[in-house]
């Protein structure tokens, strides 16, 4: 029986276009990398990107968007709707701590995206990361006195975990430069303790 070859649609094209503009904003930011760059890690022509996302713009709007959904996703599959609300802020963070690290790359376009501000004329509602920030604080005012604080404290202690997590997982590459594989992991392990120190910390009034 004679085996067919699987058509490439442009679905698949699509989509490996995503993964290499990933790649490619997280090692050269949104300036650095160019369309041509992008494409040229497929195969594929600047037409032929073009073609499928109009602008540079577009293309790197689709790619925080997708960060955004992967770490959301991911969040309610480690937290028990039935635990005390203390319960699910940790296990949100641990979450998002999780998929930090099974996505590195993630954290890098994040990293850049929060530090350099790469896109400072882009609509607010193309700022994904606003959408996980929100959840988090709503799971922070569903605690006992947190209501009362202000929206900039609120946000403040939200915003020490999320910043302990991105920075741990942006310097994996030279943690484990530094102290090797296997101590990595050990501090890999670690630190989910840490984490949920950090956020039981946050929980005082």
């Amino acid at each position: 029986m004679n085996v067919q070859p699987t058509a490439i649609t442009p679905d698949d094209t699509r989509e490996k276009l995503l993964v290499a503009a990933l790649n490619q904003f997280a090692e050269r930011g949104f300036y650095g990398a160019s369309i041509a760059q992008i494409a040229g890690e497929i195969g594929l022509t600047k037409q032929a990107l073009l073609y499928h996302f109009r602008r540079k713009e577009d293309l790197y709007s689709e790619v925080l968007k997708r960060i955004s959904e992967r770490m959301q996703s991911a969040m309610p599959k480690q937290v028990d709707p039935g635990s005390a609300p203390e319960q699910r802020l940790e296990d949100i963070f641990i979450s998002f701590y999780k998929v930090a690290l099974d996505h590195p790359l993630d954290s890098k376009v994040l990293m850049r995206e929060l530090i350099d501000d790469q896109r400072r004329d882009s609509p607010e509602e193309e700022w994904h990361f606003k959408a996980m920030l929100n959840r988090m604080m709503a799971a922070l005012d569903a605690i006992e006195g947190m209501p009362a604080l202000s929206f900039a404290e609120k946000l403040a202690r939200i915003y020490s975990v999320v910043s302990m997590v991105q920075y741990f997982v942006g310097s994996a590459a030279v943690l484990k430069r530094f102290y090797g594989d296997a101590e990595f992991a050990k501090i890999t392990s670690a630190y989910p303790e840490q984490l949920r120190s950090h956020v039981r910390s946050l929980m005082a009034p």
